[in-house]
């Protein structure tokens, strides 16, 4: 893969260079700060897809520095949720613990089956289920936990992490923005 300097893969880069500064935003007990920082890496992650898309930007390298950026948005909001806001894992302990349990199972049969551990599917419903999530995230952090977002958010996170297992078994590779368990299915 060689690198190429487009918009989209400038803003992955920055989203990727922002996991320690946001971490340190944590460890600091700066909430204030990581939910502006973290909300401005969410719509930097909108903004890099609709420009690769529109302008013909996609590219290898793009693919999977987006899905390296998203792994660290994930392992981000997990923390910073966690940390600034436990009612939401200690409310909902089983629904995020699926959630996280068929994440890291996804990335573990991905390397089994692949050899990768971040795949780069891109699916619709990874799409769907990260802005719902981005949604939810936002939300929390400028209003507190609002349970229906947070329900809605972690279901679409859990039927997409049940597709993106189903892709794993049935695709012999990996294929960059599949549509859905669906599309394989009818080709």
């Amino acid at each position: 893969m060689k690198w190429k300097w487009t918009i989209p893969n400038v803003l992955s880069l920055y989203r990727l260079l922002m996991f320690p500064v946001l971490l340190v935003m944590i460890f600091q007990e700066a909430e204030n700060w990581f939910a502006l920082f973290f909300c401005i890496n969410l719509f930097t992650d909108v903004l890099d897809g609709l420009i690769a898309r529109r302008f013909n930007q996609q590219s290898e390298i793009g693919i999977m520095l987006d899905s390296w950026a998203d792994f660290g948005s994930y392992l981000l909001a997990i923390i910073g949720m966690v940390h600034f806001h436990p009612e939401v894992h200690e409310r909902y302990p089983v629904w995020l613990g699926a959630f996280l349990f068929l994440y890291f199972l996804q990335l573990g049969i991905s390397k089994w089956r692949h050899g990768l551990w971040i795949a780069g599917w891109h699916a619709y419903s990874t799409k769907v289920a990260g802005y719902a999530q981005a949604f939810f995230f936002a939300a929390l952090f400028v209003l507190g936990l609002i349970d229906w977002l947070f329900i809605t958010a972690i279901i679409l996170g859990v039927l997409t992490e049940l597709e993106l297992i189903a892709l794993n078994f049935v695709c012999d590779r990996p294929v960059k923005n599949v549509k859905g368990i669906y599309r394989d299915w009818e080709t």
